[in-house]
């Protein structure tokens, strides 16, 4: 199969995937669905495949690229993250240095543009208003690991708090379950045949027009993290291109914000960017 055909494949595939994962999501949020879950020995084991490659961490460093529709250049990045703590990750461009960096703490999420001098600061409930989660989710996220929406990361002693459906493309997705749904929230994970998260994506009741996509594409040594954030107003997609994670390691220091920068909303500073 020639090159553009496989990726046309895969882009195929990984849509199909996607809206099968929706349209389970906007099921169940009516209460039904024609689907059977798996049952819970299933689920478990099932869950034990998807954690097995899973390490324990206090430090981890990620670097890669970072690629959005308007920006004139792809900033090489630096992601380092303290366990439960916090998340700073650093653009640089060649000859100019650090150009953005976005500092994510327990209570404050703060980016800063330094080629216009701009910056967003806000509380962290505030930035992640569709997602019930703190720092250690994003963290977690940023691996690529499964998180379950307010209570934490995937194991087995969350079986009964999720449903997992099996798919004919030989995919799974996790749902909520019943007893753990989340109201004015759904959420559902595409998980690939290899047990790795696919795509997670989310669905706020309250927002029918509003759908945030994490994908993922995974390679030997390293993943692609895709963001797609769509609206009725404004749709935006970016994309993180990681080398495999060194855990262990040195972050850097806090950014400083001096009285030449000038704080904006966040979608006062997105249209900057654009």
């Amino acid at each position: 199969m020639k090159t553009c055909e496989k990726v046309r494949h895969f882009i195929i595939k990984r849509l199909a995937a996607t809206f099968s994962l929706l349209a389970l999501l906007l099921c169940l949020s009516g209460g039904a669905s024609a689907q059977e879950p798996m049952q819970r020995e299933t689920k478990v084991m099932a869950i034990d495949s998807i954690t097995a490659p899973w390490v324990d961490w206090e430090t981890v460093e990620i670097s890669g690229k970072f690629k959005m529709a308007g920006l004139p250049l792809s900033p090489s990045v630096k992601i380092f993250m303290e366990r439960d703590s916090s998340i700073y990750i650093s653009l640089r461009a060649p000859f100019v240095g650090e150009v953005g960096r976005a500092e994510v703490h327990d209570s404050t999420l703060l980016v800063v543009n330094k080629m216009n001098k701009t910056y967003v600061k806000e509380p962290i409930d505030v930035a992640l208003a569709y997602y019930p989660g703190g720092v250690a989710d994003l963290q977690d996220l940023l691996l690529g690991r499964v998180v379950v929406p307010g209570s934490g990361l995937l194991s087995t002693d969350l079986a009964d708090r999720i449903e997992i459906y099996d798919d004919e493309s030989g995919s799974r997705a996790i749902v909520a379950s019943m007893e753990a749904a989340l109201p004015g929230f759904n959420y559902g994970y595409m998980i690939t045949p290899e047990w790795l998260n696919g795509a997670l994506m989310v669905v706020p009741t309250e927002h029918p027009d509003v759908v945030v996509t994490l994908t993922y594409d995974w390679f030997e040594k390293g993943y692609d993290l895709g963001l797609l954030y769509q609206s009725e107003k404004r749709n935006y997609r970016a994309t993180l291109e990681l080398d495999e994670p060194q855990y262990g390691g040195r972050g850097f220091d806090p950014v400083k914000i001096n009285s030449k920068y000038t704080k904006l909303s966040f979608e006062q500073f997105m249209k900057a960017v654009k």
